[in-house]
């Protein structure tokens, strides 16, 4: 249940010489009108006008990470997630002078490796290959 609680005080605003806001404090008339637990902190966005009026916006909270790294590589990452399944992440920036398709599949390859071991791996990439010299695209 959100609800709105007036505050009455006075407001210290730090400027530099360009009248840049280095810092801004709020500081309540009734010390006794606490608002959060001391504890709690929330984090947000305060914009100060030009009449010197405030406005402060709480930011959603932060998305914590869902997946678990397995193997990590130049160009991305192997993880697992919380739900249960098996991410994979690759990236390239347009800038760099590789051959990305080649990078992503060699280390692709690499990481699957590590996770599921030599022989299971060699073994998974001659079924791809003779699906591939037979016409079929897997599924």
């Amino acid at each position: 249940m959100d609800k709105t609680i007036f505050v009455v005080g006075h407001a210290a605003i730090t400027i530099n010489e360009s009248k840049k806001v280095l810092n801004a404090q709020f500081l309540p008339d009734d010390q006794g009108a606490f608002i959060l637990d001391e504890s709690e902190t929330t984090r947000g966005k305060m914009q100060m006008f030009r009449n010197g009026s405030m406005d402060y916006v709480a930011c959603k909270p932060r998305r914590r990470a869902n997946s678990t790294l397995l193997r990590k590589v130049a160009h991305g990452r192997l993880s697992a997630t919380k739900d249960g399944a098996t991410q994979l992440t690759l990236k390239s920036f347009k800038v760099e002078a590789i051959n990305w398709p080649r990078a992503f599949v060699c280390e692709t390859v690499d990481m699957m490796t590590d996770v599921m071991g030599t022989k299971k791996m060699v073994a998974l990439l001659s079924e791809l290959l003779n699906g591939l010299k037979e016409g079929s695209h897997g599924s």
